[in-house]
């Protein structure tokens, strides 16, 4: 006898839609992030461009994730947010693909902490930290992007602000959005 998954955890149309339209908005906040990572490292070097940019570029999982509340979604929104950013010509070319399979691997990592049963600011904040691990680590790898330990240590912990911040923001606008049933 083959087991189905439960009709609660089946992705339906509008999953669909709705997971189209965070790809294409996450898609083009992750373009816009570039700018304010340049920015940031031009007014304040590396740490400050962390702090300010890479949150901005973990917020597809718990948009996704709030607005479908099913196992997967912050690894979708996140992944194909990044296929977005990916299509349309940037600094980061094709690697933007990598991140955003990483960082949506271990976003979804934090609602299944929570057993896909909390869907709010602090699940979205922990995503965001979560996230902040492999991408830092694949600074390192595909753009050699290792300092001294303790630099090493700034930026994961500005990375980690910063998606704690931004993730729990986009959380509480995806929960709001969904409670309007817009």
């Amino acid at each position: 006898m083959v087991k189905t998954m439960s009709p609660r955890y089946r992705y339906t149309t509008v999953d669909y839609a709705v997971l189209g339209v965070v790809a294409v908005v996450s898609g083009l906040i992750f373009y816009s992030a570039w700018n304010v990572y340049y920015f940031g490292k031009a007014l304040g070097g590396p740490v400050l461009a962390r702090a300010l940019s890479y949150g901005l570029w973990y917020i597809g999982a718990p948009l996704a994730a709030t607005l479908i509340r099913k196992p997967g979604a912050a690894f979708l929104g996140e992944t194909l947010g990044a296929l977005i950013e990916t299509i349309i010509p940037n600094a980061g070319g094709f690697t933007n693909l990598i991140y955003g399979l990483a960082q949506g691997a271990a976003s979804e990592v934090a609602y299944m902490v929570f057993r896909y049963r909390r869907w709010d600011i602090l699940t979205g904040s922990l995503a965001g930290v979560f996230a902040a691990f492999p991408c830092v680590a694949l600074d390192a790898v595909l753009f050699s992007a290792i300092a001294p330990p303790p630099v090493m240590l700034a930026w994961l912990v500005a990375a980690m602000v910063s998606g704690a911040i931004y993730c729990g923001v986009a959380a509480a606008v995806a929960g709001i959005v969904r409670k309007l049933n817009v």
